[in-house]
C-alpha cells in the first residue's frame, strides 16, 4: 500500500478469498458432506502401465542425481574458462 500498489493488494485479497473458499469447501465436505456411493477401484491395464512407467521415471531421475556433482562442476569450469 505504501508503494502505491493498491491494485496489487486488492488482487491479493481477492485471490486469498477465492483460495480460502475452495480450501474450506473441501474441509466442509470432508466433515459435513453426505457420503456417496463407493467408487470402482479397479484400474485399467493402461493405467497400470502409466503408473509403473511414471514410477520408474521418477526412480531413475532420483538415482541419476547421485554422482552428478563432479560432472556438473566440470561443465561449470569449462564454461568459465
Amino acid at each position: 500500500m505504501q508503494a502505491d500498489l493498491t491494485w496489487l493488494a486488492v488482487a491479493g485479497v481477492i485471490a486469498s478469498v477465492i483460495g480460502a473458499f475452495y480450501y474450506l469447501r473441501i474441509v466442509y465436505f470432508m466433515y459435513f458432506g453426505e457420503s456417496e456411493e463407493v467408487l470402482d477401484t479397479r484400474m485399467s491395464p493402461a493405467a497400470w502401465v502409466m503408473l509403473v512407467a511414471s514410477a520408474a521415471a521418477m526412480l531413475l531421475g532420483i538415482i541419476n542425481l547421485f554422482g552428478v556433482e563432479g560432472a556438473a562442476a566440470a561443465a561449470a569450469a569449462a564454461l568459465v574458462n
